[in-house]
């Protein structure tokens, strides 16, 4: 078994179990200690897990990146899937879309006639502007690093929506869940996709295996755009 393989086979057991034992790994895998370790020590390097006495548990993520950070990671990849997503919407559709740097390129892309666009994403604006897109502002509170809107007023507003497609961001998945790390921000993606007939996130491959305290909706019960592999 290549390397490649067993470190995903040791994140696929630590996504179900949480905490494993070095000595279930070594039998699982057929590896000797000196080869679990080098393992251990790649996915904790990568951030994937973190060492404890005897085993390792899944490392759950708490820092969030900024939208200028994400901005430019990722970029053609994030093209790709912005440009697939767009496609999927018809003319006269109304359409909520996420905050997010993946939604963001959605617009670019964007051939749909007179399509309204709801958001909670101020990286969007400008852009939907420049392309004369009928646009609406959700309110609330201002989260100045990610650049969205939440809380209380945000939800409100939200709620008077009945959305044919929304387009959501998350910060990573895994197969059971996709996750970000604001539970605010998670709450007001799981209301819009309770909203719209339709729902897809958008998530490039660095955010698989990527864990975080907030869950948005379970892996299936939205469907993933991705780059084509």
């Amino acid at each position: 078994m290549i390397v490649e393989e067993r470190l995903d086979m040791i994140l696929d057991v630590l996504f179900k179990e949480k905490k494993i034992s070095n000595r279930y790994l070594t039998k699982k895998l057929h590896v000797s200690e000196s080869t679990l370790r080098r393992d251990l020590d790649i996915l904790e390097e990568a951030g994937k897990i973190r060492r404890v006495h005897g085993g390792a548990v899944l490392n759950i993520k708490t820092d969030e990146r900024s939208f200028t950070d994400n901005e430019q990671s990722m970029l053609e990849e994030k093209k790709s899937i912005g440009r697939k997503a767009s496609k999927l919407i018809p003319d006269k559709s109304l359409v909520f879309l996420d905050a997010g740097s993946t939604t963001n390129m959605m617009i670019d892309f964007l051939e749909a006639k007179e399509v309204r666009i709801v958001t909670n994403g101020l990286m969007h604006v400008t852009k939907l502007m420049e392309r004369g897109i009928d646009t609406i502002i959700i309110g609330g509170r201002l989260k100045a690093r990610t650049r969205v809107t939440t809380g209380v007023i945000a939800m409100n507003e939200l709620c008077d929506f009945n959305f044919d497609l929304a387009f959501i961001g998350a910060n990573g998945f895994d197969e059971e869940y996709f996750y970000t790390a604001d539970i605010n921000e998670a709450l007001i993606k799981r209301k819009s996709i309770e909203l719209s007939n339709k729902a897809y996130i958008l998530a490039d491959s660095s955010k698989e295996h990527e864990v975080y305290h907030a869950k948005i909706i379970g892996r299936n019960d939205v469907e993933l755009i991705e780059e084509d592999r």
